[in-house]
């Protein structure tokens, strides 16, 4: 039987086994269970974000997160990683040679203008620049945060039904814009949001913006 739950304090942690089997070269998954345990977290941590997963035979296989972008800010990766950032730093110190993780490596700049945003005490909350000061240009949407599949189970169409979920909470909410990043390198993913509807709108060095339309 298979069914997409929204995601409760007590489904992260199959959530983050789902997670680190469908990205085992991740530096999250390097550092460990309890650290995406607590990045999953986040997402339930905030009314402007969701969590939600497809179980089969009982067994979590895929999830999907996103957040609601009202006005411009904060990013949900530097929310995120300062909402796990103690975890982080947990479990970075019982496995030290992830320091040459080489996606630690790529972003070092980002993680330390997130310890200092940390230092200072900056919010972590995605949405907090005052609405005066949002451009008048500026749509509110829907990021995809997160997609992820199991490994042994990726190419079967489980994305796609975890992205017809996602629209469909995108158009509850009383959006009607989505979009999403995704390394330019990963020509699979992007193959695979074209075929349910995305647009490449930029693609900028190593990163690729998307965005679907929606009729509300």
């Amino acid at each position: 039987m298979q069914m997409i739950e929204t995601a409760h304090t007590e489904n992260l942690k199959e959530i983050a086994q789902c997670h680190c089997v469908a990205f085992p070269k991740s530096f999250s998954s390097a550092l460990g269970l309890a650290y995406v345990e607590k990045m999953l977290a986040w997402y339930l941590s905030t009314e402007t974000a969701f969590l939600f997963y497809f179980k089969e035979g009982g067994q979590c296989i895929g999830y999907c997160g996103g957040m609601i972008r009202s006005t411009p800010g904060m990013g949900s990766a530097s929310s995120m990683t300062q909402f796990s950032f103690n975890q982080a730093v947990q479990s970075f110190l019982i496995r030290p040679w992830l320091i040459f993780h080489p996606e630690l490596r790529a972003k070092f700049l980002f993680v330390l203008k997130n310890l200092w945003y940390k230092v200072i005490g900056k919010a972590n909350n995605s949405n907090t620049i005052a609405t005066e000061n949002t451009p008048v240009s500026f749509e509110p949407y829907v990021a995809l945060v997160v997609i992820g599949v199991r490994n042994e189970l990726q190419g079967k169409g489980y994305g796609s039904l975890l992205l017809q979920a996602f629209e469909k909470k995108t158009i509850e909410l009383g959006y009607g814009k989505m979009s999403l990043t995704v390394l330019s390198e990963n020509l699979k993913a992007i193959k695979s949001y074209e075929r349910n509807g995305w647009m490449i709108t930029k693609v900028n060095g190593k990163s690729t913006s998307m965005e679907k339309l929606l009729n509300t």
